[in-house]
């Protein structure tokens, strides 16, 4: 049953945000509606957490996935390309 009126409470709210379009541009930008609520197929309710990623962090994940693919791929292209690199550099000369 609890489940059914927060249910409820979140469908009012949304109703009373869409009646609400009276309010000029500037409030509308500051009455911001966050959904955090998941509704899953068995019809349980899951509470969404805060997912964004700073600037930082998003430097830091990216450079560890760099760092993973070079370690398992560039030692194994140096390995199988680099002699024939080195043999057309000393076939030229």
């Amino acid at each position: 049953m609890p489940d059914q009126q927060s249910i409820k409470n979140t469908l009012n709210i949304i109703r009373k945000a869409i009646e609400e379009d009276d309010k000029s541009e500037s409030q509308k930008d500051d009455d911001i509606l966050i959904l955090n609520k998941l509704v899953n197929e068995d019809g349980t309710i899951d509470i969404l957490e805060n997912q964004f990623l700073k600037k930082e962090e998003v430097k830091e994940i990216l450079n560890q996935k760099i760092s993973e693919i070079f370690k398992d791929h560039f030692d194994e292209w140096l390995d199988k390309n680099i002699p024939n690199y080195l043999d057309k550099y000393f076939k030229k000369k």
